[in-house]
């Protein structure tokens, strides 16, 4: 595996992955009726698309990247939009999250791109950051994804850097301690950044129960 360089994605490129947010994060919240209110934290938010998503509905936001050049374009942009949003500069395996602190957290490929038992720990780290209440959000790639055997259907040009490519209802089972509203497993046609190119994923909306 290649150690991950994004910014030289990032560099010159105002939106490498599009100013469009994920649309399953737009649909569930739309779905289970969550409002804007609260803090929220978006790990591996590169240039911000769903930070900048939420904050415009109304949360607080904090947005954590490897890169440099992601979180400075997108303070840039929070600041055009005047939205509520900041960011830092920090490793996903190093990341200290405050227990109860969030109603809103998502990890939009973001597990995946660390070892699989560094996103054992940042998983709960991530449910214990959510307040009760709290609503998770999360997508990663899965072993049938063209990038893990490097053949099929396009490889995305930014494969190398995923670190642990998750089976069949892994995702789930990683996040049990919440009660989940959605799951999905998905093989579909990336458009959003480089050449057309296959990913298999999973995602997972759930809820924490308030005490």
């Amino acid at each position: 595996m290649c150690v991950a360089n994004f910014d030289a994605f990032y560099r010159g490129n105002d939106s490498f992955y599009g100013d469009r947010p994920a649309l399953s994060l737009m649909y569930f919240l739309e779905k289970y009726g969550v409002g804007g209110g609260g803090r929220g934290l978006d790990l591996a938010c590169g240039q911000g698309r769903n930070a900048l998503y939420l904050a415009n509905r109304g949360f607080s936001m904090f947005g954590v990247d490897e890169s440099s050049e992601a979180v400075s374009k997108m303070g840039e942009q929070a600041d055009r939009r005047r939205l509520d949003v900041s960011g830092k500069v920090v490793n996903l395996t190093e990341l200290e999250i405050e227990p109860q602190r969030y109603r809103i957290i998502i990890a939009y490929t973001a597990l995946d791109h660390v070892d699989a038992a560094a996103g054992e720990r940042l998983a709960q780290a991530m449910m214990e950051g959510l307040e009760p209440g709290g609503y998770l959000f999360a997508a990663v790639f899965m072993v049938d994804d063209p990038g893990c055997s490097g053949t099929g259907g396009g490889v995305s040009e930014t494969a190398a850097y995923v670190r642990h490519y998750y089976q069949p209802g892994e995702l789930r089972e990683q996040f049990s301690g919440l009660t989940p509203l959605a799951y999905q497993e998905e093989f579909a046609l990336d458009l959003s950044h480089g050449h057309p190119h296959h990913h298999s994923m999973a995602r997972l909306f759930a809820y924490k129960q308030a005490a």
